[in-house]
């Protein structure tokens, strides 16, 4: 935590005697400090019989691309939701079947070797079932197919 309002800046006068204090600290996470551009008092802006100055904050809040950013958005991408499972898990099945059988690893190097052969398994497995898509920067990510048919179910329905 970081305090942006900087020391002696007085936050609040006090009614019966009239002196200054700072009871009202500001403070910010190191990630908000980075967009803090200012932060300080204005006297001018206190209301009428009121004993607290407002703070002014100033902050950048620039918009930051989603995670779906344009270069995101020009790749392909696997769409997990199109996969037949049992032919992936069949033709994942047959993969993993070429490979030498389990056995306890002693070495480093054995272990590195077989964890890269599954890791080329599932590999060539996904490469090979798993349709690629291209996502279009107006998709709803949580959107699922079941979803599109149970909308049009419900129209069908509405419809009646």
């Amino acid at each position: 935590m970081v305090q942006a309002l900087p020391k002696d800046i007085p936050t609040l006068q006090s009614s019966s005697t009239g002196n200054w204090t700072r009871p009202d600290n500001i403070f910010c996470t190191d990630h908000s400090e980075e967009i803090l551009i200012s932060c300080t008092t204005d006297l001018g802006q206190r209301g009428p019989k009121t004993d607290h100055v407002p703070v002014l904050m100033e902050l950048d809040l620039t918009v930051i691309e989603r995670w779906w950013s344009a270069q995101v958005l020009n790749t392909e991408m696997y769409n997990y939701r199109e996969v037949d499972w049992e032919e992936f898990k069949d033709y994942l099945n047959e993969a993993l079947a070429c490979l030498p059988p389990p056995a306890p690893l002693m070495l480093e190097e054995e272990f590195q070797r077989t964890a890269k052969n599954i890791d080329l398994a599932l590999h060539d497995t996904i490469e090979k079932h798993v349709p690629k898509t291209k996502p279009c920067p107006h998709t709803q990510q949580w959107w699922t197919k079941e979803l599109t048919d149970l909308r049009k179910h419900a129209n069908q329905l509405s419809h009646l």
